[in-house]
């Protein structure tokens, strides 16, 4: 067997939770949707975030409703006592004939199933584009809220789920021999061919080099077809007509095909086990095109903030005299970028001390720690601190010359987050992601640091002028102080674990 292509290895990759069944896989994407409803009617989000949020409101009702009410319906026909008479129903528009149970039964089975997540794709995946469009245009007083809570956190991994369930309908299609398999999401109307010597099942979708297979046996049929052709033509020559000459045969020149493109893999899935450690805390991603964008402002950058935190005065100072440096100028895009990521390397670090010391976690845990805080969380709180220290911007410099701006390129810190994950957090952690005790142990923890945070938040309340407290309403006052009070990183790492139902 030839090794698998990285397509189709990057393709498996995204759809490793359907291995797990169908239903594990709705149902988690039935979670998700939850979750996200939940959030928009939350008394969470800023009355200013509530008014930014609101043309979009209507639409994100409809669309999550939508989609969570096909999901519950794919669910209920995917139960056995439901499935069946849907299967016996169809057999006759595939077969002639009686209904006989066997690998025809499953034939139709794969198809119903296929019919219906492909009809999913088709009515919700535009919508959700639009939506993911819209927003990213919209009008938003708090960016991060836009970029973080509803973007990064809800809306890409619906377009996530909805894209993983494309790449298994596509293969679904490739199995069912159906002609330009990559378009089955363009017309709904569509003719399998149905094999004998095929496997109809869930785990068939699995197979290595699906593509390929399917275009071999594709051959193979045109291959066996000519053959009985030729053979009849033969045979009518050698009957029925004089001997022709041999015709002279033009040989046919070898096309080289293309080297495919590879391409990265802009998310990690890092995934435990079980229920518990395989949700959306451990799953995290990019954007390939912001990234690119982003990996070409170091060609512009003409310095770097890249301090741990340092007197502010002092480092205007230094960077006025960066620039006339002739050292920085003769710096390389290459060397700006190699100095970036070893500064993120270097606050990776300061912050791990940081937040392990403000909570009180035992360096014994220090990875299972990291690992369960998981990559999406992780970044927020890194990009929290850096914004509150002031560093990790670069200085941009525009083409004419007369501009000079600050950015922190998100997306790469997302990617050397995902790399730092891969080549630090899950090469540390081993099997402890895995046990169940440890999170709960780190959660107890959390959980007494919560409520002496929450203690002390309170007493600085009682701290506030009576004019004060009764100006505003108490969870106003919260909201504006929350963050100095309790701290912003702590913030974030209290709302993974404490309340954490799976935990």
């Amino acid at each position: 067997m030839q090794p698998a292509t990285n397509e189709d290895r990057l393709e498996l990759e995204q759809i490793r939770d359907f291995q797990r069944g169908y239903v594990y896989f709705l149902t988690n994407f039935q979670n998700l949707i939850t979750s996200f409803l939940q959030f928009v009617s939350s008394g969470t989000i800023s009355e200013q975030n509530k008014r930014d949020l609101l043309p979009y409101r209507k639409a994100l009702d409809i669309e999550l409703n939508s989609v969570q009410k096909r999901l519950k319906e794919i669910i209920f026909n995917l139960d056995e006592k439901h499935m069946y008479p849907m299967v016996k129903k169809e057999y006759a528009r595939f077969f002639q004939g009686g209904y006989v149970d066997g690998p025809r039964t499953e034939f139709v089975e794969f198809m119903v199933i296929f019919e219906m997540l492909r009809d999913l794709i088709i009515d919700s995946k535009p919508p959700w584009l639009e939506l993911k469009h819209s927003i990213e245009l919209g009008k938003f007083t708090d960016h991060i809220f836009r970029d973080d809570a509803l973007l990064q956190f809800r809306i890409l991994p619906m377009l996530e789920k909805l894209n993983q369930i494309s790449i298994f309908v596509k293969r679904m299609a490739c199995i069912l021999g159906i002609e330009n398999y990559k378009t089955v999401f363009e017309n709904r109307s569509i003719k399998p061919k149905f094999n004998e010597t095929l496997s109809y099942k869930l785990s068939a979708v699995f197979s290595e080099n699906l593509y390929e297979q399917n275009g071999q046996r594709t051959r193979a049929e045109e291959e066996s077809e000519q053959n009985r052709q030729f053979s009849l033509e033969v045979e009518s020559d050698f009957l029925f007509s004089e001997k022709k000459p041999p015709k002279k045969e033009t040989p046919i020149p070898i096309r080289k095909e293309a080297k495919k493109e590879e391409v990265p893999v802009n998310f990690i899935q890092a995934f435990g086990k079980y229920s518990w450690n395989s949700d959306l805390h451990y799953f995290f991603r990019y954007e390939l095109d912001k990234y690119q964008i982003e990996k070409n402002l170091f060609k512009q950058t003409i310095n770097m903030d890249t301090h741990l935190g340092a007197d502010e005065q002092m480092l205007k100072s230094e960077f006025i005299k960066s620039m006339s440096s002739i050292k920085r100028k003769l710096k390389s895009p290459q060397e700006y970028e190699i100095d970036y990521l070893t500064f993120l390397n270097n606050f990776f670090d300061f912050i791990e001390n940081i937040i392990m010391m403000n909570l009180g976690i035992p360096n014994s845990l220090k990875w299972v720690f990291l690992f369960h805080i998981g990559p999406s969380h992780f970044y927020m709180i890194i990009k929290k601190f850096l914004m509150e220290v002031n560093t990790g911007y670069l200085h941009v410099q525009s083409s004419d010359g007369k501009k000079v701006t600050r950015v922190i390129p998100g997306e790469v810190v997302k990617k050397h987050i995902i790399d730092y994950w891969n080549k630090v957090i899950l090469p540390n952690v081993g099997d402890e992601k895995n046990n169940l005790s440890l999170l709960r142990k780190i959660a107890e923890v959390v959980q007494d640091k919560y409520k002496e945070a929450s203690a002390r938040a309170m007493a600085e309340y009682d701290k506030l002028p009576a004019e004060v407290k009764s100006a505003k309403r108490i969870d106003e006052i919260f909201r504006e102080n929350m963050n100095h009070w309790m701290g912003a990183a702590n913030i974030i790492i209290f709302k993974r674990f404490v309340k954490n139902k799976s935990i």
